[in-house]
C-alpha cells in the first residue's frame, strides 16, 4: 500500500505554541516516532513517483520556516519531500491569514475570499506582521533548505485560494501567478500541484491536470500506482487528533476508505 502524508507546521516540542493554529504543529519527536513505526511496519520513505508497494512520500504545505526543522530527519533517515508553498507569502514575508486576523481556523478557511481579502487590505497594508513560529520562509531559506536535502517544491497556489466551485475563476490566477514567481525567485517549473484546504471542482482538477504531473488533495486515501491525483493523508496536533499511526490506521479503516472512495467518485466524475 503507497500512503502520502500531509503535514503544515514542525516544532521541537508543544511548550510555546502560537494561540492560533495549534492544531498544524507536530514536534519533531512525535514524528520521529511515527517515521520508526511506518518503518516497522516494512514501508520506505520514497518520491512519489516510486512505483513500489509499501512506500509513504511526506509533504509540507503552505510554506512556513518552521519546516525547516524536518531537514534533520530527513537527511538521518534519507527521507524525499515534497515542499507545496503560496508563492505571494514567501515573496512579500506577509503571515498567513488562517494565523492571525481573521478569526477562523485553518478547516473554516475553504470558503474565504482572499482576492477580496488583499483587495480590501491594498495587497499588505494593514496585516500585522506574523508571527516568528509561524512565519513564511523567504525563497533564499527554501533554497537553502532545497540544498541541504532532498527536498522538491510543489505549488500551493498565490494567495492559497481554495479552488472549489465557486471560485473556479481563480484557478488561471493562482497557478499562473505562482509558477511566475517560482521560477523567477527559484528557477524551478513545479511538476505537482497541492490543492488549498484540499478544495476542488471536477473542471478545477481537469484543467491542473493538463499543467501540472499530479495534483494532490487531502482525501485521505491510499495513492494509486502511477496516479495523477494523490488523495494525502492530513496529519494533526496528536493532542487533538491522537497518535499520528492512530490517525493513518483511521484513515484506513474500511469503512472510513469506502466513504472517502465515493466522495472523491463524486467530485472527480459526476
Amino acid at each position: 500500500m503507497k500512503l502520502c502524508l500531509c503535514l503544515h507546521c514542525l516544532c521541537e516540542s508543544y511548550d510555546s505554541l502560537p494561540t492560533s493554529g495549534q492544531e498544524l504543529f507536530i514536534s519533531l519527536p512525535d514524528l520521529r516516532e511515527l517515521i520508526k513505526q511506518l518503518q516497522d511496519r516494512g514501508y520506505q520513505f520514497t518520491p512519489i513517483d516510486d512505483g513500489g508497494d509499501q512506500t509513504v512520500t511526506i509533504t509540507f504545505d503552505d510554506g512556513y520556516y518552521n519546516n525547516r526543522l524536518f531537514a534533520e530527519l530527513a537527511t538521518e533517515y534519507s527521507i524525499p519531500f515534497i515542499l507545496f508553498v503560496s508563492a505571494f507569502y514567501l515573496s512579500s514575508g506577509t503571515g498567513f491569514p488562517w494565523l492571525d486576523i481573521t478569526g477562523q481556523s485553518y478547516d473554516q478557511m475553504h470558503e474565504f475570499d482572499y482576492y477580496a481579502y488583499f483587495g480590501a487590505n491594498a495587497g499588505t497594508a494593514g496585516i500585522p506582521e506574523p508571527d516568528a513560529s509561524v512565519r513564511p520562509m523567504t525563497f533564499s531559506e527554501l533554497q537553502t533548505l532545497a540544498n541541504s536535502c532532498q527536498m522538491e517544491v510543489g505549488c500551493h497556489g498565490y494567495y492559497h485560494q481554495p479552488l472549489s466551485s465557486r471560485f473556479e475563476n481563480r484557478l488561471a490566477q493562482e497557478r499562473d501567478t505562482s509558477m511566475a514567481i517560482l521560477r523567477g525567485s527559484l528557477n524551478v517549473s513545479p511538476r505537482y500541484f497541492s490543492l488549498a484546504n484540499g478544495q476542488y471542482s471536477k473542471n478545477v482538477m481537469r484543467q491542473l491536470l493538463n499543467s501540472y504531473d499530479k495534483v494532490f488533495t487531502i482525501d485521505g486515501r491510499p495513492v494509486r500506482s502511477n496516479g495523477r491525483v494523490v488523495h494525502r493523508m492530513s496529519l494533526v496536533n496528536p493532542a487533538l487528533g491522537g497518535p499520528l499511526i492512530g490517525q493513518i490506521d483511521s484513515a484506513l479503516a474500511p469503512a472510513r476508505r469506502i466513504k472517502r472512495a465515493l466522495k472523491t467518485t463524486r467530485n472527480l466524475y459526476l
